[in-house]
């Protein structure tokens, strides 16, 4: 029996099923994937040593914690946002660019979008987006390793910035968890911030993308001040940020251009 698919796409969608569903089954995968049975136990052998899921007999069940269904969820919310954010800001991506890009439920639908153009060079803490964009053979992707955290589906933490620290990319590609007009872009997860730092740092324009659902909202931690964001991609237009800011182009995204 020939596979049906490459196994990076049955990987991942395997993960979608397993998130909805909380299990599944070696039998109704080689079914649906055209391929033998003993190719989906590798599968999710492999999956397993990633520790995305854990194998039972038959099968593999959801090992993912509240937080990691939850970001599930969070996938779904404003979904036609995030498409429509990603697809506005892939039009700034060429041929032959490097970028960094976070981990996030929108930097994921970003990933979506520039896994089109050839000769990337995507740099992510995130397995999830690494998996997405090296669907494309001619894209160079890079994984920057560190502590796994399960309930981000991401590295974070001293490992992960050092290693950061080592690139260097035409454009940091981030989501954030609240935009303040006055003082700037902020993340709700100290560590989940300082990536973002880090990624701004060593790049050479900031792409930032946020739905409306961020906007005029607060965080515990500020990624940066409007000084050092290039491009704000929103679907959210009573975005006003502070007078005093010159630098940062906001690029408004409309959801219903995509329906």
């Amino acid at each position: 029996m020939t596979e049906g698919r490459p196994s990076n796409l049955r990987h991942q969608a395997i993960l979608e099923q397993l998130f909805s569903n909380g299990q599944v089954f070696v039998h109704d995968l080689a079914e649906q994937f055209n391929v033998a049975q003993e190719t989906i136990r590798r599968d999710l052998t492999k999956l397993e040593s990633q520790k995305l899921l854990k194998k039972v007999h038959g099968g593999a069940v959801n090992i993912q914690s509240k937080f990691e269904r939850d970001f599930s969820e969070r996938a779904k919310l404003a979904a036609d946002e995030k498409k429509a954010i990603a697809m506005k800001a892939a039009e700034f991506i060429k041929s032959g660019d490097t970028l960094l890009i976070d981990f996030g439920t929108t930097t994921m639908e970003f990933a979506q979008q520039v896994k089109n153009i050839d000769g990337l060079t995507v740099i992510t803490n995130s397995p999830l987006i690494a998996g997405i964009v090296q669907e494309n053979m001619t894209i160079d992707a890079i994984l920057i390793g560190g502590q796994f955290s399960g309930s981000k589906f991401a590295c974070l933490g001293a490992i992960t910035l050092k290693n950061i620290g080592e690139f260097s990319a035409d454009y940091a590609v981030i989501g954030v968890g609240a935009i303040d007009a006055n003082k700037g872009i902020m993340n709700q997860n100290i560590d989940e911030a300082a990536v973002a730092r880090k990624m701004m740092e060593n790049s050479d324009k900031l792409i930032v993308l946020a739905d409306s659902t961020k906007s005029n909202k607060h965080a515990i931690s500020l990624v940066s001040g409007w000084e050092n964001v290039d491009i704000l991609v929103t679907t959210s237009k009573d975005i006003k940020i502070t007078e005093a800011n010159k630098k940062t182009k906001i690029i408004f995204a409309d959801a219903e251009d995509n329906r």
